[in-house]
């Protein structure tokens, strides 16, 4: 290490400190807020039953996490094990986020060729990388351990609350890890953005059917069990501490070992078929070029949420067995009611399922209309200048992709979790049910991309928080059963006027003035894009 890179270290948190406060700011109060709903709503005996009783069925468990089987609960106990996936998915992404920022754009954008021209290293970026994400997570464990111990729980100790910041910490350095070696194995931060943050939810993913399933020897897939084996606040057993943190240090070396293997701006993996030799004749515009350098990353996500919505589909199988492993209330209710229940469970289940998979829709839609920051970066605009280019027709280029890339990602996904939850089922899923969630979310998915064509017009600087905005409405509105959130803080997410379809069906006056509000919004969105400057 040279006097350089402590440089390159300091210009690097220069840039990125908005980023961190940010990720400061949603973590601690996602932890304080989380603590303080769970203290003040289930602070007896009885409401911690209510509580628990509601968590250990399949829907609440693929959502949240799988109780430890202890023979005494306590409200810290129970919050450890709600809230160490969630924060541990939300540190994941920081890191993903980080570690880009400071290796693939870096290089994008012509900063890493600089640098690499004065007296430095091919390792000195990616040392500078991983003091900064070293530091960031250490920032983030210190401060989330403080706001679990500010916090009155009953049960809660000083050790547990050390555990289970230290638990996120270490599991946000190891997904760091995982992301600097793809960045050495792929030349397009777009390519790493999408694998990187797939890594997480198919950890999340398996998480969920690994509980659900309660397949306690398939725990070692996922490092989200890891994170549930430490029973915080019960038997506080740091053992996952150890495995994430081996991770993270083989990973890093790994990564520096591969940074002295590649040019700069490439890939160890490189994709042929770029470049005007290589070009098909249908490549003769700006639109069809566009299409052609996201069909990868198009394909990447599908691959992914059909994966998924497999995954969420066969887990109808396990929500229906509550009803067969209770064969006295059959009796009781009898077979027609019966059947109407199962139905009834099934649609509960689906909203968490539809929920989830629509906000990934969003999230691939988000990252094809940010093609425009990259294009920016790169000089695009320059060359393009020469063309007869309208604005109407860069915006609607960006803006549609994403609409369209969100809305049929969102229908294939969601028509295999229809196939799979019928091929494990013995009674087919009602049509209707699925129609109505199908067509429900739709709104929803448009008017968040809608709202993220109007920072790409007026405020493209910006656009970052579109990111951060989904983020935290979607955790609001997945979590509002149990945080007892009022129905007007819904109401600030486009979630919030389609949360629980399809329990209940989304009217045609509210759908259609939702559908009517994203048109606005993409007009709004394109004066912006307009009036001003490109670059």
């Amino acid at each position: 290490m040279n006097r350089n890179m402590w440089w390159l270290l300091g210009a690097n948190l220069k840039s990125d400190y908005r980023v961190i406060i940010v990720w400061l700011l949603v973590n601690f109060s996602l932890i304080v807020s989380g603590a303080l709903k769970l203290a003040d709503l289930y602070n007896s005996p009885e409401t911690l039953d209510q509580l628990l009783t509601m968590l250990r069925t399949p829907m609440m468990t693929a959502m949240f996490a799988r109780m430890p089987e202890l023979s005494q609960y306590t409200v810290a106990i129970v919050y450890a094990a709600i809230m160490l996936p969630i924060m541990a998915v939300l540190m994941g992404l920081m890191n993903v986020q980080l570690v880009v920022r400071g290796t693939r754009q870096m290089e994008e954008s012509g900063e890493t060729e600089l640098i690499r021209g004065g007296v430095t290293t091919a390792t000195t970026p990616v040392l500078a990388t991983i003091f900064e994400v070293l530091g960031v997570n250490v920032l983030m464990t210190m401060t989330m351990g403080i706001g679990v111990v500010l916090i009155p729980m009953h049960g809660a100790t000083s050790g547990g609350a050390i555990l289970f910041a230290t638990l996120l910490g270490t599991f946000g350095l190891m997904v760091a890890g995982i992301t600097l070696v793809l960045s050495q194995l792929f030349a397009e931060s777009r390519s790493v953005n999408a694998i990187g943050y797939g890594v997480i939810a198919v950890m999340y993913v398996l998480r969920a059917v690994i509980d659900v399933r309660r397949a306690a020897e398939w725990r070692w897939l996922s490092p989200l069990n890891w994170l549930e084996s430490a029973r915080i606040f019960a038997d506080n057993r740091a053992g996952a501490i150890l495995t994430q943190g081996w991770f993270a240090i083989v990973l890093g070396l790994i990564a520096l070992a591969l940074v002295n293997g590649r040019d700069i701006n490439a890939g160890l993996i490189q994709f042929a078929g770029r470049g005007r030799q290589r070009a098909t004749v249908w490549l003769r515009g700006f639109t069809s070029l566009f299409v052609r350098l996201q069909a990868r990353l198009v394909l990447t996500l599908l691959v992914g949420l059909a994966f998924f919505g497999a995954m969420f589909g066969s887990l109808f199988h396990e929500v229906g067995t509550m009803m067969i492993d209770n064969p006295q209330l059959t009796k009781i209710i009898g077979a027609q009611l019966e059947a109407s229940m199962h139905h009834a469970i099934y649609r509960h289940f689906l909203v968490m399922v539809s929920m989830f998979i629509s906000f990934l829709a969003i999230l691939a839609g988000l990252n094809v209309m940010q093609r425009f920051h990259t294009d920016t970066v790169r000089g695009a605009y320059d060359l393009l200048g020469g063309m007869r280019l309208t604005r109407l027709k860069l915006y609607a280029t960006y803006v549609s992709g994403a609409m369209i890339v969100a809305l049929c990602l969102w229908g294939v996904a969601f028509m295999i979790v229809w196939f799979t939850a019928n091929m494990v089922l013995t009674v087919p899923m009602d049509v209707t049910m699925m129609q109505q969630a199908l067509v429900g979310y739709v709104p929803s998915i448009a008017v968040l991309i809608a709202i993220a064509a109007v920072l790409l017009g007026w405020a493209p600087r910006w656009f970052g928080l579109i990111y951060g905005y989904a983020g935290v409405m979607f955790l609001m509105t997945y979590m509002k059963n149990l945080m007892d959130l009022p129905m007007w803080a819904l109401k600030l997410s486009p979630y919030g006027w389609t949360y629980n379809v399809p329990v209940v069906s989304l009217s045609v006056v509210r759908s259609s003035w939702l559908c009517g509000l994203a048109v606005v919004l993409l007009i709004v969105g394109y004066i912006g894009f307009k009036k001003r400057d490109l670059v």
